[in-house]
């Protein structure tokens, strides 16, 4: 009788140890495993995100208290997202509105600026986006994405693949979120990007 004790503690101390790992593990990350139907496919966090991020223009100037990034992927294409989340809120925002202005979107909370009217988004509004910054770069567009008002969430083309990016508060905490979407279909971006700003 008490063989069977010992083995039942023992394996519902395993149970519990393994629990405790896959609980703080899954804690580690900011990321669902699936977005649409894209599934995670890795993740990486703190110095080895923030490493990544440092090399990126625009976002590795936001002050970097924590960093994230993922890579999803499905048949349909692939998504890479890095979030840097700022000391606090006021100083994240302030950083985004800096890096909005230094990549040429309108400012603040301007609700007409720079509007391409992307929330109906076929290929076209991209394309016809003449206001290039460079020859690799084209000026943000604030996306109109009927589902929610907030975060504004920008679009802009770089060398061929779309990149977007955009700000969310929560409490006191201020996430700068960036994707870079490699897929042909504008469509299908859109619609797994508005999940992505929903769910992460």
């Amino acid at each position: 009788m008490k063989k069977t004790h010992r083995v039942i503690a023992i394996v519902l101390i395993v149970v519990l140890a393994a629990s405790f790992l896959y609980l703080s593990d899954s804690k580690k990350s900011i990321f669902t495993e699936k977005v649409g139907d894209m599934t995670l496919s890795g993740y990486d966090t703190g110095d080895v995100a923030a490493q990544k991020i440092s090399k990126m223009y625009g976002i590795k100037d936001i002050p970097l208290a924590k960093a994230y990034s993922a890579i999803y992927s499905s048949k349909r294409g692939t998504m890479t997202i890095w979030a840097v989340e700022a000391p606090d809120h006021k100083v994240a925002n302030d950083a985004f509105n800096g890096m909005n202005a230094m990549l040429g979107g309108p400012l603040g909370n301007d609700e007409h600026g720079n509007s391409g009217n992307m929330g109906d988004m076929g290929s076209s509004n991209l394309d016809n986006n003449v206001d290039m910054m460079n020859n690799n770069f084209t000026k943000p567009v604030k996306l109109d994405i009927i589902e929610f008002e907030k975060p504004d969430v920008y679009a802009m083309k770089e060398n061929n693949v779309m990149n977007y990016y955009y700000f969310k508060m929560s409490y006191n905490k201020g996430r700068v979120y960036w994707i870079i979407f490699e897929s042909p279909d504008l469509n299908y971006q859109i619609s797994i990007v508005k999940q992505a700003v929903m769910e992460i």
